[in-house]
């Protein structure tokens, strides 16, 4: 009798942790609205930057570019 309650509380356990985080899932989207205001959207053409490097020589998108081209990573936010 002790042995089927023990695997009642684990079948409850488990379908109130699926259910916890069923709910949870909604928070993880971002808002589109918002997120559509924040930087370029995904695949667009990159903003001509420019800054100066270590050595204070002008750098820009294309001196940076090698031959198998330049990965560039934008982050929107580091407080999400």
């Amino acid at each position: 009798m002790k042995l089927g309650r023990v695997n009642w509380l684990r079948a409850l356990r488990r379908s109130l942790c699926a259910i916890a985080l069923a709910g949870l899932t909604q928070f993880a989207y971002a808002d589109s609205e918002y997120a559509a205001a924040w930087g370029p959207s995904i695949g667009s053409t990159a903003p001509m930057l420019s800054a100066l490097d270590q050595d204070g020589n002008q750098q820009d998108l294309g001196s940076l570019k090698g031959s198998n081209g330049l990965l560039f990573v934008f982050n929107r936010s580091v407080d999400w």
